[in-house]
């Protein structure tokens, strides 16, 4: 399906001497550098690491508003113990509530923090609610700890481990991610913004970009994507600034009903808010 075009506007269908042997601050930085863990930000990322390494996945669910999430943050993974063992044991996964909101109901977390353990198999074999301490969470590991060479599955878990599950066996994780639902409706960035078309996205051909899980038409078009993401990415993360800039709540936009101002991809909610920011564009934010 092409786009009409209208001018340049393209509618879419809808010290340091103190001492001889003072620890240089360099030195300092990248010690502190090497103590710190490293968190996975994306779900496949971590999924397909584990696989391949046979190791389970601390999965540190969080929410920047949530006062016991940085209190974890800040006391429980700074202590040395715990980051010794998460580095030697374990994938390291954080999500944002906010920003995986799909990937955090396919989790079923009802509060934060969350912290679950995942083995390489993708079975949840522990879930853990609210603040942990260093402490405890150290315990809470060696209970449910899992090697390559004998990983424990569902009929292995302890009667506290299955408390703490969802059911009376291991949980699949790969429950989440068969919730997710697609950005933009599925359909294709690339397409629209290159071929004037509205063409819907293969869901095995994905990208995550900003908390948005974005497929696309062919893998020719995603590898182009991800050359340049900003390019490509709708302005104001496909929101309807229609809608906001009149002070209406802020409303996702539909791909179908959008248009290419100035090279971006432009989404509205409905034909209306189309038409308003077609008749002028400038009032909308149009002259970005």
């Amino acid at each position: 399906m092409s786009f009409l075009r209208s001018g340049s506007l393209v509618l879419a269908l809808v010290a340091a001497t103190a001492t001889s042997f003072a620890i240089r601050p360099s030195a300092q930085a990248d010690e502190q550098e090497v103590s710190r863990l490293t968190w996975r930000k994306s779900y496949k990322q971590a999924t397909d690491e584990a696989r391949r390494r046979r190791r389970p996945i601390l999965v540190k669910i969080t929410a920047s508003w949530c006062g016991p999430c940085r209190q974890m943050q800040q006391l429980t993974f700074t202590d040395e113990r715990l980051k010794r063992r998460l580095r030697r044991d374990f994938i390291l996964l954080e999500l944002d509530a906010d920003e995986h909101p799909d990937l955090i109901a396919g989790f079923h977390v009802e509060a934060y923090p969350t912290t679950l353990v995942v083995s390489s198999e993708l079975k949840i074999v522990k879930r853990m609610t609210g603040y942990q301490s260093a402490g405890d969470l150290v315990s809470a590991l060696e209970l449910v700890k899992l090697t390559p060479d004998n990983p424990r599955d569902g009929n292995d878990l302890n009667q506290d481990d299955q408390e703490d599950s969802d059911d009376s066996g291991a949980v699949s994780a790969l429950a989440a991610v068969n919730t997710i639902s697609l950005g933009f409706d599925g359909f294709c960035l690339v397409s629209l913004l290159d071929e004037n078309r509205l063409r819907k996205g293969d869901a095995s051909l994905t990208v995550e970009h900003r908390g948005q899980t974005v497929c696309f038409f062919s893998d020719e078009q995603r590898q182009k994507f991800w050359a340049n993401p900003d390019r490509f990415w709708p302005v104001a993360n496909g929101q309807c600034l229609v809608s906001s800039k009149e002070g209406r709540q802020a409303e996702l936009g539909d791909p179908r009903v959008g248009v290419i101002w100035r090279g971006k991809l432009w989404f509205f909610s409905d034909r209306e808010t189309q038409q308003r920011f077609l008749a002028m564009p400038n009032q909308y934010g149009g002259d970005l």
